[in-house]
C-alpha cells in the first residue's frame, strides 16, 4: 500500500532551542520536541527523509521567513554547499538548460538547491516563504499552528494509482495569459493554459492550489488561470492558496524570468476534493467547528487525506486571544487527517463541498471577496480536504 510521506513542522522558541508544544488525542497532555540548538532542525529533517516509507516524487513545503531566508542557522553544511553551488553554476551556465550536469533540477533560490539535493533527481519541489506556518509533526497527531518562530512543514508525495500531479510556475514571461480576458468574457484559449501549467486540456482538475506573491491586478495572470478553471469546471473543483512572500520552485537556466505566483493541480480518479472558506465573521470555535463539519458532510474517504489550511495571518492567535484555535478545530473534526498550510497576506478558495453522488454538483461560492472576486478574500480562513482514495 502507498503512504503519504508527512514532514514534521518545527519552530523556535529564540535563537537556540527548538519547541514544539503539541495537544496529544486533543487532551490537555502535553509532549516537547526539543533540539539543543537551531541546527536540530536540520538534523531531524534528515531523519525524517530517512524513515520516509515511499520515494518521494513531488513534495509542497511551507517555509517561515526566517528559515527561508536564512537556511545557514538550521543546516550545518549550507554555506559549505552555497559556495560550491554558485561556483559551479558559473562554469556550467547553458542557455535552455533545465537540469544541471548531474541530471538534478536547477531551483531559483539558494535553500531549494540544498534541500533538493536530499531528493531523488526525479522530485519536483515547490515551496513558500510565508509569515507562518501550519503543521502536523510525525510524532504527534494534533497540527500546529507556528505563527511567529522559524521552521517548515510540508508533505512529500509518491506516485499514487489513479493520481496525476501537475506542479507549475507562472511567470512574467506569462503576461500574455492576461490577455486572454479581453479576448472573450466567456471563453479562454485552451492551449495557451495548458502550455503554461502542463495540465493537460482534458484533464478534469479536481483540486487546484495556488500561491502568488502580489495582491492581483484586474486581469492578471493567476486571475485569468483560476477563472478558467472555474468556468470550465462549473465551480466543481477545491481551491485553497495564498498571497506569500517569496516562491521556490525549478527554472529554465537562461529564462530566469521572476515568478508572480504558481502551484499544484491534482486530477485522477483517484482524486477527490473539497474546500470550506472560514469568513472573517466567524469567531467562536464553536462556529468554526460547524463550518468544519460541512466538511465532513462531503464524507471525503480519510485513509489517504490530507488537510490543507490557508489563514490570514490576522486570524491567528491574536484574533481568538488563544493560540492554535483553527487547527484544533479541525483536528477535532477530522482527527486522522494531517494538516498543513500557511499564514498568509491573503487567502484564496471557494466553498465546494460535493455531496457523494455520480452526477456532478453545482456549487456556486456568494462569498464577495477582494475586489468583487469570489475566490480571493482577507480576514479568512480556507480549508482544503484531499483524499487519494476512492
Amino acid at each position: 500500500m502507498t503512504k503519504l510521506f508527512q514532514m514534521v513542522a518545527e519552530y523556535s522558541d529564540g535563537d537556540d532551542d527548538i519547541f514544539i508544544d503539541a495537544h496529544i488525542n486533543s487532551t490537555d497532555d502535553k509532549q516537547n520536541y526539543v533540539c539543543s540548538r537551531n541546527v536540530g532542525v536540520g538534523a531531524h529533517f534528515y531523519k525524517i527523509l530517512h524513515e520516509a516509507p515511499a520515494e518521494p516524487k513531488f513534495g509542497l513545503l511551507f517555509c517561515n521567513d526566517r528559515f527561508f531566508f536564512k537556511p545557514h542557522q538550521y543546516f550545518l553544511a549550507f554555506d559549505v554547499f552555497n559556495n560550491l553551488h554558485h561556483r559551479k553554476n558559473k562554469r556550467i551556465r547553458t542557455e535552455n538548460v533545465q537540469m544541471n550536469h548531474s541530471g538534478r533540477m536547477q531551483y531559483n533560490t539558494p535553500v531549494m538547491n540544498f534541500l533538493a539535493k536530499s531528493f531523488p533527481r526525479s522530485c519536483y519541489l515547490f515551496a513558500c516563504a510565508v509569515p507562518g506556518i501550519v503543521g502536523t509533526p510525525v510524532d504527534w497527531l494534533a497540527p500546529i499552528e507556528a505563527e511567529e518562530y522559524p521552521g517548515f512543514s510540508g508533505v512529500f508525495l509518491p506516485d499514487i494509482p489513479g493520481v496525476n500531479v501537475y506542479p507549475f510556475t507562472v511567470t512574467e514571461h506569462n503576461q500574455f495569459l492576461a490577455s486572454l480576458n479581453k479576448r472573450s468574457k466567456h471563453k479562454v484559449q485552451k492551449m495557451e493554459i495548458s502550455q503554461v501549467t502542463g495540465i493537460p486540456n482534458d484533464a478534469e482538475v479536481k483540486c487546484l492550489l495556488l500561491f502568488f506573491m502580489e495582491v492581483l491586478e484586474q486581469d492578471c495572470p493567476i486571475q485569468t488561470l483560476v477563472e478558467h478553471y472555474l468556468v470550465k469546471q462549473e465551480k466543481n473543483i477545491a481551491l485553497g492558496g495564498a498571497i506569500v512572500h517569496e516562491l521556490g520552485f525549478p527554472f529554465r537556466v537562461g529564462n530566469e524570468s521572476r515568478a508572480i505566483g504558481g502551484g499544484v493541480a491534482f486530477s485522477g480518479e483517484n482524486v477527490q476534493a473539497a474546500s470550506v472558506i472560514i469568513e472573517k465573521h466567524v469567531k467562536t470555535i464553536k462556529e468554526l467547528e460547524i463550518k468544519l463539519k460541512k466538511l465532513k458532510e462531503c464524507n471525503i474517504p480519510g485513509k489517504k487525506c490530507l488537510g490543507f489550511m490557508f489563514a490570514c495571518c490576522g486570524r491567528g492567535a491574536l484574533f481568538y486571544q488563544k493560540s492554535n484555535v483553527e487547527a484544533t478545530a479541525f483536528h477535532k473534526v477530522f482527527p486522522n487527517v494531517p494538516l498543513f498550510g500557511v499564514f498568509g497576506n491573503g487567502e484564496l478558495g471557494i466553498n465546494y463541498l460535493p455531496k457523494q453522488t455520480k452526477e456532478k454538483t453545482k456549487v456556486n461560492s456568494t462569498i464577495k471577496g477582494i475586489s468583487g472576486r469570489t475566490w480571493l478574500h482577507a480576514y479568512t480562513t480556507v480549508f482544503v480536504l484531499l483524499s487519494f482514495e476512492n
